[in-house]
């Protein structure tokens, strides 16, 4: 069976601090997480919820429950697709070193009817949110 998961990972010329709080700060990850804002209280088992409009005009709602939590290090949660019954698992681990903060993350879109689909359409959005996630950070 093929492995369904996406990893990517981008270097940021940030604290570490400034990425995680673009991370878990609902005010920025409008800015490049396809107009979402966020919401938790970033402890296990609680929710978060991403909301907003993909494109400005089609609603997205994605919501889900942390995992993990280590700040500034790791974050980790699970969202469910009201779709389908599929789950993606979700991982940000963050490192930091001479100025640099590397954010890894790993998106497990699961198995069964549709994964493939899940992983391309996950490849492509992740280039894109971490494209966003260092162009924020930076330019503070």
């Amino acid at each position: 069976m093929k492995e369904h998961i996406v990893k990517k990972q981008i270097d940021i010329t940030a604290p570490i601090e400034a990425v995680w709080d673009a991370l878990t700060n609902p005010e920025k990850t409008k800015k490049y997480f396809f107009h979402c804002r966020v919401k938790s209280t970033w402890k296990p088992g609680s929710q978060i919820t991403f909301k907003g409009r993909l494109f400005w005009i089609i609603p997205i709602e994605l919501r889900g429950v942390i995992d993990k939590v280590d700040q500034p290090w790791l974050l980790q949660y699970t969202l469910h697709n009201r779709k389908d019954s599929s789950q993606s698992v979700v991982t940000d681990k963050l490192t930091h070193k001479n100025g640099i903060t590397t954010i890894h993350i790993t998106d497990d879109v699961g198995s069964g009817e549709g994964a493939e689909k899940r992983y391309r359409k996950s490849v492509k959005g992740w280039d894109k949110v971490l494209k966003g996630l260092k162009e924020l950070c930076e330019e503070n």
